[in-house]
């Protein structure tokens, strides 16, 4: 299916002030972890590696992206990395650290592939733990529907998320979507 039959993608939404968790308005940023949520550390893997808050995954900004232009991997590709790091779409997501320039990018790649909330998390959390690297099978399968219906164009995007926008509006002839639910 080709994107331009999709509505868009849902970028308006994260370039406004940040006030609440993704899943119920604007993307928030956090500077304590909510009750529950897993951490995804998308610093490089030898990085997370080495020191990480405490639980975190390894799901390098870099795996998510293509390396010669950017664009994002296809949703089909991202579900199955989210099940590599134990994810099933039903969780709170904190995507660390939200200093880095990608940060909201993954957050929206991540919130439109079905999670169910994804904050961002500020600061600098003590790096008591090793990251945990992703498998290389899935550990669980992410079956949150997709947000097909959220996924809406917004030409305004700051970079990264305007390599989304971009995608959006078909530079990429083949992208692999859910159905429409």
């Amino acid at each position: 299916m080709r994107v331009g039959r999709i509505a868009g993608l849902a970028l308006g939404a994260l370039t406004l002030a940040p006030a609440l968790p993704l899943a119920a308005g604007p993307l928030a940023t956090v500077s304590d972890l909510p009750d529950g949520a897993r951490i995804v550390d998308i610093r490089a893997e030898a990085t997370c590696g080495k020191a990480a808050p405490d639980g975190a995954r390894c799901l390098p900004a870099e795996e998510l992206f293509a390396d010669d232009t950017a664009s994002p991997v296809s949703f089909h590709a991202l579900r199955w990395l989210l099940g590599t790091i134990g994810l099933g779409g039903d969780e709170t997501v904190a995507i660390y650290p939200a200093s880095d320039p990608r940060a909201e990018a993954v957050a929206a790649l991540i919130y439109l592939a079905g999670q169910r909330e994804v904050v961002l998390l500020a600061g600098a959390p003590e790096h008591t733990d090793r990251g945990e690297s992703r498998s290389f099978s899935r550990e669980v399968i992410f079956t949150a529907p997709m947000r097909t219906q959220a996924m809406r164009l917004d030409a305004d995007a700051p970079p990264p998320l305007q390599q989304l926008t971009a995608f959006a509006r078909a530079s990429s002839d083949t992208v692999a979507f859910a159905p429409d639910t």
